[in-house]
């Protein structure tokens, strides 16, 4: 089965009662509410593939901080930095950033991995699952486990980029 991420709604086995665009902006301000203390607290950003990635580059833009790049999921359980493990950080203050964080599997599983290479973490991610015995992560905004959240980066051409934004929704 393939993913169509241009599409409007969510697959159906998804099974979300409504479908929220974040804007841009949105990722944007969650960035620079805690860009202070990112900065004091963390000297690497490591996004984990592939979602990861647009939230560490805006991070990186607005901290001057290095990405390094982390592969952890579902086909890729065991966590390992793209350029090996002899070319892992070691001895860094890491943030792990994420789009999203639902049970937390993926932080769990890229947290333990770093920290055994003698890093210390925290993780970030735009937004988080609320329900109960959910992962919490270091910097994150709640959302509704039933909501879809379709990111800007996922759009495929500037007509669909939406004139609202998912804060504003979310709050409704």
């Amino acid at each position: 089965m393939t993913l169509d991420i241009a599409r409007e709604a969510p697959p159906d086995w998804m099974n979300f009662s409504r479908t929220v665009d974040v804007a841009w902006s949105d990722v944007e301000a969650m960035v620079l509410t805690h860009r202070a203390e990112i900065v004091r607290d963390y000297d690497l950003l490591v996004a984990i593939l592939r979602a990861g990635s647009p939230v560490a580059a805006l991070i990186a833009r607005h901290t001057g901080l290095p990405i390094d790049y982390l592969v952890c999921n579902r086909r890729n359980p065991r966590p390992h930095f793209l350029d090996g493990e002899q070319r892992a950080p070691r001895a860094r203050r890491i943030l792990l950033v994420d789009d999203v964080c639902g049970s937390g599997w993926t932080f769990a599983r890229s947290r333990q991995y770093c920290e055994a290479l003698g890093n210390r973490t925290g993780t970030f991610s735009i937004y988080r699952c609320e329900g109960p015995d959910m992962y919490v992560p270091d910097f994150s905004m709640p959302a509704d486990r039933d909501t879809y959240l379709r990111w800007p980066w996922e759009y495929q051409q500037e007509t669909e980029m939406p004139g609202h934004s998912a804060a504003t929704m979310l709050a409704a």
